[in-house]
């Protein structure tokens, strides 16, 4: 039965005023920007499971990252919860590959919390070959992209007949526009082949996420979609409602059990989905193509049936072909469902990307609309906690560098690309940003702080005024790793490399006991990523992707940690006009030594006399390092880290002619630190440091 009773015809005219209005306000207001008051900007981490390998303990790879934002002025009791789809991860719904607001931001402004996922092996969740077998066979390819998302209208041999109408996507759509560009820049990984076996951890770790944080509206796009129904299977008092865009279908197929691959509970229950009888259905239709739903009588889903359901449908997506198939399958198994599809209410030229074109904001209208008319607010909405994440911002947005791209037998991919999400505080009080560069197989998380609404480095920076550029290089985090793009991989972070770092300073400054069955060391561990094994072409790609950034920021004072450490030498090195100060926090080695062949770096710096082998860096009088001399350079060492190098490293860039400082934090009273300073109890102690070095150079405060 219909859940809402009135004609698509009267439900199109009754929103087409509403929308008028909406878009002669936008007309109005300009372009859409990205302000947020926000009572918390934190993250943390589901379902992180140790695995017992010969060479050690490791995270086994089913872990999921959450990112949430909780607006200062809260308005609706339930958050969403957004889940992508494909090979994508969170970015989809945090931004548009022109630079716009996601629909995380508008939500967030509309006044709902919301939790990001990055589902296991995407994005920010790391892929583990270690034990979920190889990488896919290859990287994402432009041509598919290109094919099935961003210019359908334009391929030789278009999908169907709705493909012509897509008018939406913010650029060309093809191979050479910027758009895609970014795009194709945050596909990744994906999950273990067995699909079953997937479905399966998205349901542990979908029902972890709503233990943790209560009720709750899932939102699922795509292959990521079949989310929204293994929740409010596993957790149906705690899904309030339900939004499929275009979510994974139609029924059957690889679905076994309808719109998943792992077992939902059925009133007559089954135990097997060969006890589903089904039958084929036709549609009147236009582009709507057969599918497969139950034989009657026919089983209930009988813990979906009470949760409000929408199914979201753009004119010119592929979807059209078998999303009506997913709505006809739902309300058979008694569910309410919507069916909002785009084109009903006003709203032309859209694919499968809709959250992500050019008329992003008024596609949610409609989502909004049903959400305040079907999902029931029968919970009191309570004041954000005010937490110490709380951040007052004028703009918040993300970008890629260095979408270089190459041809494969299979396609077009990407290679190198380096991730920046950047936040501008809303009063800017500092002449130059922050660019934060995280260590070894880490990810920008570590300036994040150690989680679940803990602030880290980035907050305390933005809260003093400073805009931030929170940087993933390539291979890592939200810059995603295949070995077509970067080659061979190394191991995967085993325990016993972080916790030699915590246990030193659990005495001290960790928060915890710093050994394995610590959470806390499981939080940080569950961000590890292996990283590229060929060290020279990743000095390489810093080189050229941190001089992209600072060309298109401008100048920036450079923050570095551990293995990232040359990062600040090279970028310096390569754009020596831009960079306004280097904040080195026990970087890499000692000079010449592992992956230093060039003194600090395993590229060539510029030194003068000039140097065409590095073994000349061995012998003769000492040269300087010419693009780092008049950088004002801190290197900063822990009390326990177990660091020794800094004497050695500040020597050799003295010798060299740069304006270095040996900082240990001992000798500016600050006791009991390891190498992971910036997630310990008396981080914002090392930060207020760190601040003070920075404001103490001329033109910086």
């Amino acid at each position: 039965m219909e859940a809402n009773k009135i004609t698509r015809r009267d439900f199109a005219a009754t929103t087409a005023g509403a929308l008028a209005v909406v878009r002669e306000l936008a007309a109005q207001a300009g372009p859409a920007g990205a302000a947020l008051d926000l009572a918390e900007w934190s993250y943390f981490w589901i379902g992180v499971e140790r695995a017992e390998l010969a060479r050690g303990t490791i995270v086994n790879g089913r872990q999921m990252y959450v990112e949430h934002m909780v607006p200062a002025q809260l308005k609706h009791p339930y958050p969403i919860v957004m889940v992508h789809g494909g090979g994508g991860q969170g970015t989809d719904w945090m931004g548009t590959p022109d630079g716009r607001p996601g629909w995380a931001t508008y939500f967030v402004q509309e006044g709902y919390s919301v939790y990001i996922v990055d589902r296991p092996g995407h994005g920010r969740s790391p892929f583990n070959p270690d034990i979920d077998g190889p990488f896919p066979r290859g990287a994402q390819a432009y041509e598919q992209v290109e094919h099935q998302f961003t210019a359908p209208e334009k391929a030789e041999k278009p999908y169907a007949e709705c493909a012509k109408l897509h008018t939406q996507w913010p650029g060309t759509g093809q191979i050479g526009d910027p758009a895609v560009d970014q795009i194709v820049a945050g596909q990744g990984g994906s999950f273990i082949a067995d699909l079953e076996a997937t479905h399966n951890v998205w349901r542990q770790n979908m029902s972890l996420l709503l233990d943790k944080i209560g009720p709750a509206i899932i939102m699922s796009h795509s292959m990521g979609g079949p989310n929204g129904w293994i929740a409010g299977d596993a957790r149906p008092n705690l899904v309030k409602g339900i939004i499929g865009v275009e979510p994974a279908g139609g029924p059957f197929g690889n679905l076994k059990w309808g719109l998943t691959a792992s077992r939902v509970r059925y009133n007559p229950p089954l135990l097997d989905p060969s006890e589903i009888r089904t039958k084929k259905i036709t549609s009147k239709n236009p582009g709507e193509e057969p599918c497969v739903i139950q034989e009657e009588p026919a089983c209930d889903l009988v813990n979906l049936k009470h949760i409000p359901i929408a199914i979201v449908t753009s004119e010119a997506s592929y979807h059209v072909a078998y999303d009506w198939g997913s709505v006809a399958f739902l309300r058979q198994a008694g569910c309410t469902v919507e069916h909002i599809r785009l084109a009903e209410h006003g709203i032309h030229g859209n694919a499968h990307f809709m959250m992500m074109e050019k008329n992003n904001r008024e596609v949610l209208q409609p989502i909004l609309d049903w959400i305040g008319k079907a999902v029931r607010s029968d919970a009191d909405v309570l004041a954000p906690r005010g937490k110490e994440t709380a951040l007052k911002l004028s703009d918040m947005g993300f970008f890629w560098v260095g979408t270089e791209r190459k041809k494969m037998s299979y396609g077009t991919i990407q290679v190198g690309q380096m991730y920046a999400q950047y936040l501008t505080p809303a009063q800017v009080r500092h002449p130059y940003p922050v660019v934060l560069v995280h260590g070894g197989g880490g990810q920008m998380l570590h300036y994040m702080g150690i989680g679940d609404g803990k602030a880290g480095w980035a907050h305390y920076y933005v809260q003093a005024g400073y805009k931030v550029y929170l940087v993933d290089r390539p291979g890592h985090g939200r810059a995603p790793y295949h070995p077509d793009a970067l080659g061979p991989i190394g191991p995967s972070v085993p325990y016993a490399a972080i916790t030699a770092d915590t246990i030193r300073s659990a005495n001290g400054q960790w928060p915890g006991t710093g050994d394995i069955g610590d959470p806390l060391v499981d939080q940080l561990m569950a961000a590890a990523n292996a990283a590229p094994q060929d060290n020279v072409m990743a000095h390489t790609l810093w080189a050229s992707r941190g001089a992209e950034l600072l060309d298109k920021i401008g100048p920036a004072i450079v923050q570095v940690h551990s293995a990232g450490g040359p990062f600040s030498w090279i970028v310096a090195n390569a754009r020596p006009k831009l960079v306004k100060a280097i904040v080195n926090v026990e970087g890499a080695g000692a000079p010449f030594a592992n992956g230093a062949v060039w003194g600090l770096t395993d590229v060539p710096l510029a030194y003068d006399p000039p140097v065409s082998d590095p073994a000349q860096l061995q012998s003769g009088p000492a040269r300087k390092l010419k693009n780092l001399a008049g950088i004002p350079i801190a290197y900063v060492t822990a009390e326990k880290s177990g660091r020794t190098q800094s004497p050695a490293i500040v020597a050799f860039l003295k010798q060299a002619g740069c304006d270095a400082e040996d900082f240990q934090l001992k000798d500016k009273g600050i006791h009991g630190n390891g190498h992971f300073m910036m997630l310990e109890n008396n981080r914002k102690q090392v930060f207020d440091a760190i601040r003070g070095w920075i404001e103490s150079k001329p033109g910086m405060a």
